[in-house]
């Protein structure tokens, strides 16, 4: 890599929102790592230099290392894409683990909002639930360091950390004016990918299938609650991907397949170097269980693929709040010393060609606001869809 050899790797494509857990991974094709021309070799040739005659020429002593890291840094935030970011060895195994669907931390997901570090999911059973952390907290700081002005995934780095060790989190809640500190014991946290259960509304069998994220394995684990549901007798499904950040590309288009018959678009990729790319569904016979899809703002990425596909095809009806808006996909290459560089490479539209980047999907039912005195506001508006045939009030 470092010689600008021409060099060809085995890639995961990633549709990944700034939400931690978040992430999107497609089975890539090779990609052509040969510069395009002599303009980045020379560029890079002179960083090289700069560094070096600091190095050997400045009047203090330096550290290269993080002059070089802060020039990378720079570099990318010049672009003014947060999808485009350099992972350390540390935050590069963090994002491997997260893919898998497990790793080592206190069991929340996180999300830069308004520039603030928000819990957006709390798992249960985790450190973090036992301690009381709920959704909507604010994180003002890690072991003493703010987070403000720092990115999701520089904050991810710092919160998890070995099994056994302990992290100290300074909360902003939002039944409290002052802020509380709490000091949690990270643990190995298995991602649950999906919960289901079967509601009885009104003499309805409603079966309901929440998917957390697009960890490996979802497409399967959202087949088999589907299926059981079904042998239950299950009239109705209602999927829940609210505050579900993104998933392996891949297993969007499994989840896909559980709902939508083989052969159907589900996204289509393209960028200035990756060529179009259209992802169909494959697989056995989906159920044709007339559907519910539950929405909100921290749907993103894959889950936003997923609902704009079986939105587009009128598979199912969209209820809740305007998604999270992230419609292009990373690749993941490897760097020396087990860094790594995640660049955006393509934009993607949905089977009808829709552009959600920034722009997120509307539902077809909106629901303002989130759960009010415990009750499920999407979820009492989709079963009263589902027991009356109409969006209602």
């Amino acid at each position: 890599m470092g010689r600008m050899s021409t060099l060809k790797r085995s890639l995961a494509v990633i549709a990944v929102a700034v939400v931690t857990f978040a992430a999107g991974f497609a089975v890539a094709k090779a990609l052509d790592r040969t510069p395009s021309g002599a303009s980045a070799q020379g560029q890079a040739d002179r960083f090289r230099q700069v560094l070096a005659d600091l190095e050997s020429h400045y009047y203090k002593p330096l550290d290269a290392a993080k002059l070089g890291q802060k020039g990378i840094n720079a570099l990318l935030a010049s672009l003014h894409d947060p999808y485009t970011v350099y992972f350390s060895p540390q935050q590069a195994t963090q994002f491997k683990q997260e893919l898998s669907g497990s790793y080592t931390g206190i069991g929340v997901g996180i999300d830069v909002k308004s520039g603030r570090l928000t819990v957006t999911k709390v798992f249960p059973g985790s450190p973090a639930a036992s301690a009381g952390i709920t959704t909507g907290e604010v994180i003002s700081s890690v072991n003493g360091w703010p987070t403000a002005g720092r990115s999701a995934r520089a904050d991810v780095a710092h919160i998890t950390g070995p099994a056994g060790t302990t992290v100290k989190l300074e909360l902003q809640r939002t039944t409290q004016p002052r802020r509380v500190t709490l000091t949690l014991t990270r643990r190995p946290i298995s991602l649950p990918l999906t919960t289901s259960r079967m509601l009885n509304d009104h003499g309805t069998k409603v079966g309901y299938v929440s998917l957390s994220t697009f960890a490996t394995g979802a497409g399967a684990k959202v087949h088999d609650a589907v299926a059981a549901l079904q042998k239950r007798g299950a009239q109705w499904i209602v999927f829940d991907l609210r505050d579900n950040g993104g998933g392996l590309v891949s297993e969007a288009q499994s989840v896909a397949s559980d709902f939508l018959p083989a052969g159907k678009v589900v996204v289509t990729t393209q960028g200035a170097h990756s060529a179009k790319d259209v992802i169909k569904t494959t697989g056995a016979t989906p159920t044709t269980l007339p559907l519910v899809v539950l929405v909100n703002g921290n749907t993103a990425s894959a889950s936003e693929i997923v609902t704009g596909a079986l939105q587009d095809y009128g598979r199912g009806t969209v209820i809740g709040s305007k998604t999270f808006g992230k419609g292009v996909v990373q690749t993941v290459l490897p760097l020396s010393g087990g860094a790594e560089l995640k660049i955006t490479v393509a934009s993607y539209r949905t089977p009808l060609g829709r552009d959600i980047n920034h722009k997120g999907i509307e539902p077809n039912i909106p629901v303002a606001g989130q759960a009010t005195g415990g009750k499920d506001l999407a979820l009492a508006r989709a079963l009263h869809f589902i027991a009356t045939g109409h969006p209602g009030t």
